[in-house]
């Protein structure tokens, strides 16, 4: 399955993303530590210093490291972003810095997590082509479905994703 699963080794609250106190996570049974703003993570071999503000805390206790990559050329012409847990892959790099965009990205981040990842895109491409069936539209059928009517329902409340509901996106059906 795509994706890294980052268990916490202890209860990490909110306010630890801030704090200047390291704290461990496994990922893959290796550990990573936070140096201030960065968190050192060893992958086959290799370090990596991901921004915290990169990393996301889910539901359950959980960790999901967020890849944040800039492309361009990936990208469909009308398309500012894409998720494919764990990544985020943006056109242009000041969307990285823009709260909104991030936040309805996060949701989605959130909604590959909760249908395991593969589920949420057989889901999403179902739900798109019986919508392009019905509008015989594309952009009508995109903005019709569940996930896209949750995030861009909810992009604005940058507190969202700590309060939400497992599996939210139903009520948007």
């Amino acid at each position: 399955m795509v994706g890294f699963f980052v268990e916490a080794v202890r209860t990490v609250a909110a306010a630890a993303f801030t704090a200047v106190t390291p704290f461990e996570v496994v990922l893959f049974g290796k550990a990573a530590v936070t140096f201030g703003s960065y968190i050192k993570v060893s992958f086959f071999e290799r370090d990596f210093f991901l921004e915290k503000t990169h990393i996301t805390k889910i539901a359950f206790s959980y960790l999901a490291l967020m890849f944040v990559v800039v492309n361009k050329f990936i990208l469909a012409k009308h398309f500012d972003g894409v998720v494919l847990w764990p990544f985020i892959v943006v056109k242009r790099k000041e969307l990285k810095r823009n709260p909104v965009f991030m936040n309805h990205e996060r949701i989605h981040l959130r909604q590959q997590l909760e249908l395991l990842i593969i589920f949420f895109f057989i889901w999403y491409f179902f739900e798109y082509f019986i919508r392009l069936i019905k509008y015989r539209d594309s952009y009508k059928a995109y903005s019709r479905i569940c996930f896209e009517r949750e995030a861009y329902a909810r992009e604005r409340d940058l507190i969202y994703l700590r309060k939400r509901p497992l599996w939210n996106f139903r009520n948007y059906l």
